[in-house]
């Protein structure tokens, strides 16, 4: 294995990954109704793991718990998305700009488990599991506007 390398790291050549020197005015905000989009189709991609792992596992109590902590910390803290957010071509960041760290990913993660979170969206442009962790999900590829 050659030194400094970076088993978490995404692949350096795929062409739609981020280069995080990018600063913050070069994002933008996912929509609500792609943030909507994001949390159903993670909430299927979710139930059927835990589906799938119930049949192959008899007591797949501790897979619940598992699932819904791990879901969101692996995808998030490797790969700054979910399914969902590859799917609709978004992404977590930090709000400066920079990739989150991951205490900020264990924050959003944890911060879902606040009793009515996912209603937080109609009461302002971001969710709690945002504003609390200092990140926002932005549209995959920055905006390059010409700063004079």
């Amino acid at each position: 294995m050659s030194e400094g390398l970076n088993p978490f790291e995404p692949p350096k050549d795929d062409s739609r990954a981020l280069d995080w020197g990018h600063s913050v005015q070069d994002f933008v905000d996912a929509s609500q109704g792609t943030r909507f989009a994001n949390f159903l189709i993670d909430t299927v991609c979710r139930t059927f793991l835990t589906v799938v792992f119930a049949f192959v596992l008899e007591d797949a109590a501790w897979l619940l718990i598992f699932l819904a902590l791990g879901y969101y910390l692996v995808f998030e803290a490797v790969f700054s998305r979910t399914p969902a957010k590859w799917i609709t071509k978004t992404r977590v960041i930090a709000v400066d700009g920079s990739k989150p760290r991951f205490t900020q990913i264990l924050g959003r993660t944890l911060s879902r488990f606040v009793p009515f979170e996912p209603f937080s969206f109609f009461f302002g442009p971001r969710g709690w599991h945002d504003s609390w962790s200092g990140t926002r999900v932005v549209k995959d590829e920055p905006v390059l506007i010409e700063r004079r």
